[in-house]
């Protein structure tokens, strides 16, 4: 089961995002500002996709992604979504992989998740050159 940890002040938002991911099959958790998901975060949890506010008090998004640049490396840092009222021009400077303004469309959010989410296809494996060529000898 895929995590997503969602990180919005505004609880009923935050809720209703919480219900209908878990309905569409997906393991969330959330979190009503950035202290609290930097707190799951340095203890270890690793969502694949982190659905993020920027404007929350205590701390906002952008010092989330900026706590996660220097605290985890890249290999773990989750997929970073930012959900925010606050989406601009320099959204992209925070390393997220998609943004969207609120307020959303709730399928447009579930199409992201899937996109970021989709297993990678695995390449063929290539015919090594040696048996051929040894083999046709």
């Amino acid at each position: 089961m895929t995590r997503i940890l969602v990180v919005d002040d505004d609880a009923a938002l935050r809720d209703m995002l919480a219900l209908i991911l878990s309905g569409e099959g997906y393991e969330v958790t959330t979190a009503g500002d950035g202290v609290d998901a930097v707190e799951l975060l340095a203890c270890g949890m690793r969502p694949a996709v982190l659905l993020l506010d920027l404007m929350m008090p205590e701390m906002g998004g952008a010092a989330v992604c900026e706590w996660m640049t220097a605290a985890i490396p890249a290999a773990e840092r989750p997929r970073v979504v930012i959900l925010s009222a606050g989406v601009g021009p320099t959204t992209s400077l925070l390393g997220a992989d998609a943004a969207l303004a609120k307020p959303y469309d709730v399928d447009a959010v579930l199409a992201l998740l899937r996109r970021l989410t989709a297993p990678v296809p695995a390449l063929p494996r290539p015919m090594p050159l040696l048996s051929a060529l040894s083999a046709s000898a």
